[in-house]
C-alpha cells in the first residue's frame, strides 16, 4: 500500500511543480513592464453588455463602463424584455446622464428559442449595430458583474493593432464577501475566488481562452471567421470564439491590465451549482480540458487526501510514513506557494489588499481541488445547467434546448423583435441615423 502512495504522491508532486512553474510564467508576463506608448491604436469600438437581473453593484458597473478613457466608443446593453428588473434600472441611470458621450443604447432582444440567451442577445445587438453604425471597427463583449477601471476599453483594443492578435481577453477576480455575520457564506465567497484563479495559468501572451466578460475583436475578423454563425444554436458565447480564433491559426493575448473586479457573494449551495455548471459547459465545449481536470483533480485528491488518511491510519496502528508524509508537505508547499504567487499578481494589478483572506489563497487549494472533482463528477452525469434561471440541454456545440424558463409579468411567451433604443439625449440618436 505505501508503495502505491509513493508512486501517485510523487506523480502529485511533479504534477504540483508544473502548476508552480505555469502560474510562475504567468505572473512574469503580467508583472513586466511594459514601454509606454504616445500612439496607440484605438479605432471606433462598441461595447456590448447583455444584461439578466440585478448584479451586485450594476449601477456602478455600469458608470465604470460609460467612463472609459477612450476616444470614440458606444454602448450597447442589452436585456431580454423591458421586465427585466436590469432594464429598468439602465433606463434610469441612462437618463439621468449629463454627459452625451459615448452614444448609449439599449436594445430588447426577446426570448431565445434554440440557443443561450446570453448569445441571442450578443446576436441582437449585432443586428442593430449592422443598421445603426457600420463605421465601428473593433467589437467588444463586457458582463455586467464586472468593474473595469477607466483604462480597460483602451488596454484590451491596443493589441489588435498587430494581425497576429486575433482577439484579446481580460478576465475577472472574485473578491471574497466581507460578510463578517455570516461565517459559511463569507467562506464559500473565498473558495469561489480561489477555484476561479485556477484558470490564470492558462492565460498569457498565447491564452488558451477568451473570457466572454471582457473580450475584444476587430469586426473584420469577426466576419471572417465566421463567429456569428457560429453562435448559431449555441449556448456558450466564449468557448465558440475561443474555437474560431484558434482554428484560424490566430493569437487569444491576455491584458494583464484587464484584470477586472468582481463581487462574489454567494452561498454554497450558490458555489456548487456555479462551479458545476462550468465544468458542464466546458465539457460539451472543451472536452479535451474537461478530461484533463478529471485526471488531474482525481490524482491529487487520491494522493493528498488519500495519502492524509493513510497517514492518520498508520499512526494509530504504528509508526506514521515519513517519506509520505514529506511528499504531502512538499505538494502543499508547492500548491500554497502557487495560490500565493495568484493573490499577489491579483492585487498588484487590482490595486486592492487580501487582508486577512491572504491565507485562504496559500491553503485552501486542497479544498477547492475537492470541489473540481465534484464538479467533474456532477457534469458527467448530464449536459442540462439552469442558467440564470433559464433550464438547458446542451445537446453538442452547434444545437441548444431550452427545458424551461421562468415566468415573467406581462411576458406572452413571443419573442420580441430586437429595437435600438436611444438613451442619452436625441442629438446621441440623431448621429446614428
Amino acid at each position: 500500500m505505501d508503495t502505491f502512495f509513493y508512486i501517485i504522491g510523487f506523480l502529485l508532486f511533479i504534477q504540483s511543480a508544473f502548476a508552480l512553474i505555469a502560474t510562475a510564467r504567468f505572473a512574469r508576463y503580467a508583472l513586466r513592464r511594459r514601454p509606454a506608448r504616445q500612439t496607440r491604436y484605438q479605432p471606433k469600438a462598441v461595447v456590448i453588455v447583455p444584461c439578466r437581473g440585478l448584479e451586485h453593484d450594476l449601477e456602478e458597473n455600469v458608470q465604470a463602463i460609460l467612463a472609459q478613457d477612450y476616444r470614440d466608443y458606444e454602448v450597447i446593453f442589452v436585456t431580454e424584455s423591458e421586465n427585466d428588473p436590469a432594464h429598468g434600472v439602465l433606463a434610469r441611470l441612462l437618463k439621468q446622464r449629463r454627459r452625451l458621450s459615448p452614444p448609449t443604447w439599449m436594445v430588447v432582444a426577446g426570448e431565445a428559442k434554440n440557443r443561450g440567451q446570453k448569445v441571442h442577445n450578443l446576436l441582437a445587438a449585432l443586428d442593430t449595430l449592422n443598421s445603426i453604425d457600420r463605421r465601428v471597427e473593433a467589437l467588444v463583449f463586457a458582463d455586467s458583474d464586472m468593474r473595469p477601471a477607466r483604462n480597460w476599453l483602451v488596454e484590451l483594443v491596443a493589441p489588435l493593432g498587430d494581425r497576429h492578435v486575433g482577439a484579446t481577453t481580460g478576465y475577472r477576480w472574485y473578491l471574497p464577501s466581507n460578510e463578517e455575520s455570516d461565517p459559511a457564506q463569507s467562506f464559500a465567497s473565498i473558495l469561489l475566488s480561489v477555484w476561479n484563479a485556477s484558470a490564470l495559468a492558462l492565460l498569457g501572451e498565447r491564452s488558451g481562452f477568451a473570457w466572454g466578460g471582457s473580450t475584444a475583436i476587430l469586426r473584420e475578423n469577426f466576419d471572417e471567421i465566421e463567429v456569428k454563425e457560429r453562435w448559431q444554436g449555441a449556448l456558450s458565447d466564449d468557448y465558440v470564439l475561443t474555437s474560431a480564433v484558434h482554428e484560424h491559426r490566430q493569437r487569444i493575448k491576455f491584458v494583464p491590465e484587464c484584470l477586472v473586479a468582481s463581487r462574489s457573494e454567494v452561498t454554497a449551495k450558490d458555489l456548487l451549482e456555479f462551479t458545476t455548471r462550468q465544468m458542464r459547459i466546458t465539457r460539451v465545449y472543451s472536452p479535451r480540458v474537461w478530461r484533463l481536470a478529471c485526471v488531474s483533480h482525481a490524482l491529487f485528491n487520491l494522493a493528498f487526501w488519500g495519502g492524509l488518511l493513510r497517514l492518520i491510519v498508520s499512526s494509530f496502528t504504528g509508526t506514521p510514513n515519513r517519506s509520505i508524509a514529506a511528499l504531502l508537505a512538499g505538494v502543499f508547499l508547492l500548491g500554497a506557494a502557487t495560490g500565493a504567487m495568484r493573490a499577489f499578481v491579483a492585487a498588484r494589478l487590482l490595486g486592492v489588499g487580501h487582508g486577512r483572506k491572504w491565507l485562504a489563497y496559500l491553503s485552501l487549494g486542497p479544498v477547492v481541488s475537492l470541489i473540481y472533482l465534484y464538479n467533474v463528477i456532477a457534469s458527467a452525469r448530464t449536459t442540462r445547467i439552469v442558467w440564470r434561471g433559464i433550464g438547458y440541454d446542451m445537446v453538442s456545440t452547434k444545437e441548444t434546448v431550452i427545458l424551461h424558463r421562468p415566468a415573467q409579468r406581462g411576458q406572452t411567451g413571443k419573442a420580441a423583435k430586437p429595437r435600438k433604443r436611444p438613451s442619452s439625449a436625441p442629438s446621441s440618436s440623431q448621429s446614428r441615423n
